[in-house]
C-alpha cells in the first residue's frame, strides 16, 4: 500500500500545538507578505511569544485556561506600524490552514482552521475600528 503522505493524526495535546505553532511561524517569518509584520518578534522574543500563542491555541482547542490576554490591542499596534491589510490577513490564514493540513487531520485540526478563519475576520474588522473612549 502506497502512503499519500497525508497526515493521519489529529492535534491531541500541547506538544502538537507547539509543533503547529512553531512550523507556522517558520513559514510566516520567511513569507514576503508577512515577514515585515512578524519581524518585530526578534525584538520582543520569539520563544516567549510562541509560548503565549501556544497557550491561546490550547485554550481554543482544549478549553484550558492558560491564556490570559487580549490580542486586539497588540494587533492594532501592528496595524498602525505595518498596515494589516486584507491581503496580509488572507495570507496569514492561507499559511495557517496549509500548516494545519500539512501536519494534522481530524476534529481538532478542523477546529483550528475554522477558529483561525473567524479570528482573522474579527481581527481584520477590529484593527480598523476606532478605539473606544472612556
Amino acid at each position: 500500500m502506497i502512503s499519500s503522505g497525508a497526515p493521519v493524526f489529529d492535534v491531541s495535546d500541547r506538544a502538537d500545538i507547539d509543533r503547529l505553532v512553531r512550523r507556522f511561524y517558520e513559514r510566516a517569518l520567511t513569507d514576503p507578505t508577512l515577514a515585515p509584520v512578524f519581524e518585530v518578534l526578534a525584538i520582543v522574543g520569539l520563544d516567549e511569544h510562541l509560548l503565549v500563542v501556544g497557550d491561546f491555541w490550547e485554550q481554543i482547542l482544549f478549553r484550558t485556561t492558560r491564556y490570559e490576554g487580549n490580542f486586539l490591542p497588540v494587533h492594532r499596534a501592528l496595524h498602525a506600524h505595518h498596515g494589516l491589510t486584507p491581503a496580509r490577513f488572507e495570507r496569514w490564514l492561507e499559511l495557517w490552514v496549509g500548516t494545519v493540513d500539512e501536519l494534522f487531520a481530524g476534529v481538532h485540526a478542523e477546529r483550528a482552521k475554522s477558529k483561525a478563519e473567524a479570528m482573522a475576520r474579527s481581527l481584520e474588522r477590529g484593527v480598523r475600528r476606532p478605539f473606544a473612549s472612556g
